[in-house]
């Protein structure tokens, strides 16, 4: 059974052979704390991807309101979510065009 988090940014379709959380490739699911940005079993949703980009925003506002390097920190990590978000639009795909 899938359980949704609404508030995650991803979704892991584990695969261990291609999991860079796993150390030697044996384990049977994810290690969470180890999860990568380019790990090849991540998956998006529409919906996540909105929320990488309002998370970004929520950064950059608060980014005002900090000091420099912890603004800076934060303006990094709102790019990071721009890009991760931007990434999905570009290889998204649908059912339609699987079945087409």
């Amino acid at each position: 059974m899938l359980y949704d988090n609404p508030r995650a940014l991803l979704l892991c379709l584990f695969r261990s052979d291609r999991a860079p959380c796993q150390e030697d490739g044996r384990l049977s699911e994810p290690i969470l704390d180890r999860c990568v940005p380019n790990c090849g079993n991540i998956v998006r949703t529409d919906r996540q991807a909105i929320a990488l980009r309002e998370r970004a925003q929520q950064l950059e506002i608060e980014a005002d309101h900090v000091p420099g390097p912890l603004a800076d920190r934060g303006l990094a990590a709102a790019q990071q979510f721009r890009d991760q978000a931007d990434e999905h639009d570009r290889t998204r795909f649908t059912i339609e065009d699987i079945t087409a």
